[in-house]
């Protein structure tokens, strides 16, 4: 920490999507300039310094040269053509340089971007996942578990790449053009797994709060949609609605109880954001996002934040406080975050303390904290 200012020295790492980009698929999970300058603003606010570092090939490099000047990468890049690397490269490079960093471990989004591994981690912890197999070629045969109808998905891409309303196929015609498709598209195998019919629901933590949990019933938005692609989540915030603790705190205890269990077999760090679908009252694991959009008004995490009383200045400034705490813990550390962030934990202890606390979780030696949504929050 700058002992001159005693305010944190931030490099906010990202990738910013101008508009030549911003019709392209593959950089749908960059940021616009108007969301880079809010998490800015935001970080502004907490009392930081903050550089913007747009990343490029050279991202080693500019870490490697400002690294005397960092105390924290805010880290919210999704990488570059790496594959299945990607969003681990700026965690990656940051612990070689030794530079502190928010968010999970490079193995951790490694093993979320392999969506076949991140449903394997889970389901030995016991969540439930759909049935699925990775096929590498249009004409791999179909594993006998498996029944029509399926959704077909690439293996490592996120934010919707690669999903469409025509993933979702019917019989083994549909199938193998949709694999075709995706392997000449995406060049990676595709993830086939039983499709589950019922209502989505997306939840969030930060630190060791559990978010209010969104509830995503497609069929309230228009043209029924049967899965949440790029377009759809351009418009579902202002179809989804609150999964209610009052109404049924057990159904909201278990699906909070899974969420925990999930984020615990990912070793996620921070903050994460997971997706999940409902069948026969049961919850399924479809994938996470242990880098989740932060977009003040169209992300889901920022969403669930606003319902439950915090806003997007407080949610940023919660993420940092995770972060800085767990590095002021660590003996390599402990120096450089020794000075008290007085206005960051006032800020951080502000939004705790209007949070509304309805339950409470205990996982493997760790509490996490249920948080109901509040009456007067903006949706």
């Amino acid at each position: 920490m700058s002992t001159a200012s005693n305010k944190l020295r931030i490099g906010y790492t990202c990738n910013i999507r101008d508009k030549c980009k911003a019709e392209d698929e593959r950089y749908n999970e960059w940021e616009p300039p108007e969301t880079v300058e809010a998490v800015a603003t935001a970080l502004v606010d907490a009392g930081c310094e903050v550089s913007i570092i747009d990343i490029g090939p050279d991202i080693f490099h500019v870490l490697e040269r400002r690294r005397s000047e960092l105390d924290l990468v805010f880290n919210n890049a999704e990488g570059l053509e790496e594959g299945e690397l990607r969003e681990a490269i700026v965690p990656f490079f940051c612990e070689q340089l030794g530079i502190p960093h928010t968010g999970s471990s490079p193995k951790t989004f490694i093993n979320t971007m392999d969506k076949a591994t991140a449903k394997r981690l889970v389901a030995h912890d016991g969540v439930a996942t759909p049935r699925f197999q990775v096929m590498r070629t249009p004409y791999d045969p179909l594993l006998p578990d498996l029944a029509f109808p399926l959704m077909v998905k690439p293996d490592s891409e996120g934010t919707s790449i690669g999903i469409t309303q025509a993933s979702r196929v019917h019989d083994a015609c549909g199938l193998r053009a949709r694999v075709k498709w995706i392997l000449d598209t995406y060049q990676q195998p595709a993830l086939v797994e039983e499709f589950i019919e019922g209502v989505e629901y997306t939840i969030g933590l930060v630190g060791s709060y559990v978010l209010p949990i969104l509830e995503v019933d497609l069929t309230r938005i228009p043209g029924q949609p049967v899965v949440r692609d790029a377009h759809v989540k351009e418009i579902d915030t202002a179809f989804s609605g609150g999964l209610s603790f009052d109404a049924a705190p057990d159904r909201y205890r278990e699906f909070a109880a899974v969420a925990v269990r999930a984020h615990d077999a990912l070793e996620a760090l921070d903050y994460n954001r997971m997706d999940f679908r409902t069948r026969d009252g049961r919850l399924y694991f479809l994938e996470a996002n242990p880098i989740p959009g932060i977009d003040p008004v169209t992300s889901d995490l920022p969403a669930m934040a606003r319902r439950a009383g915090i806003s997007h200045r407080g949610l940023i400034a919660m993420i940092l406080y995770e972060a800085v705490q767990r590095y002021a813990g660590h003996p390599a550390h402990a120096r450089r975050f020794a000075a008290t962030c007085g206005h960051l934990g006032e800020l951080v202890a502000a939004q705790i303390g209007r949070l509304e606390v309805c339950d409470e979780i205990a996982w493997r030696g760790h509490t996490y904290h249920l948080v109901r949504e509040r009456c007067d929050s903006p949706r």
